[in-house]
């Protein structure tokens, strides 16, 4: 019996290990360019967190920007991400909740570009349905580094969102809605 505990005890304290490893890490990616030839740049950078919601909101949101126009650069939240903003109109940061806060990758991002020089800014947040402090926290790191927050955008994978829509359709949009 007693080995079955510590053997339990591995697995959890291993699987826990783990997911914070997950949440913690910065993931490089090259930037992905959609639209080419948009009139306004936006920049969004994200953390893919542990499934393809994330990934699969910001992607959705950017087609909303695309239908209008915008010129749209995609990557994630590392020492790899543009921190110099003067080259975009728009700046969109995506972060799953972890334990009612958002990424730890996306607030060191923040840090890394310092001042945000009054930026228009979009927070994405997704979750598995149940709002909290993440969005507080991530609007509040935006304007202190002097950010603009022009829309906050929560999105729930498992629980029903704002009038039962589609978390997809919902993010896209919200980027329809940005006008250049």
């Amino acid at each position: 019996m007693l080995i079955a505990v510590i053997a339990f005890v591995i697995v959890v304290a291993s699987l826990l290990g783990f997911i914070f490893f997950k949440i913690n890490t910065d993931y490089v990616s090259g930037i992905d360019v959609l639209n080419e030839d948009g009139s306004e740049t936006a920049l969004i950078i994200y953390h893919p967190g542990l499934s393809s919601f994330m990934e699969d909101v910001i992607y959705a949101f950017a087609d909303g920007l695309m239908e209008n126009g915008w010129r749209v650069e995609i990557t994630t939240a590392s020492s790899q991400a543009p921190t110099d903003l003067s080259d975009y109109s728009l700046l969109a940061l995506g972060s799953p909740v972890y334990a009612d806060s958002p990424s730890p990758t996306i607030k060191r991002h923040i840090e890394r570009i310092g001042d945000l020089n009054g930026i228009d800014t979009v927070l994405l947040v997704t979750s598995g349905g149940s709002e909290g402090g993440a969005e507080a926290s991530m609007q509040q790191t935006v304007e202190e580094h002097n950010g603009v927050v022009k829309e906050v955008l929560s999105l729930f994978n498992s629980v029903p969102n704002e009038g039962d829509g589609n978390p997809l359709d919902i993010a896209e949009q919200a980027g329809r809605e940005i006008f250049p």
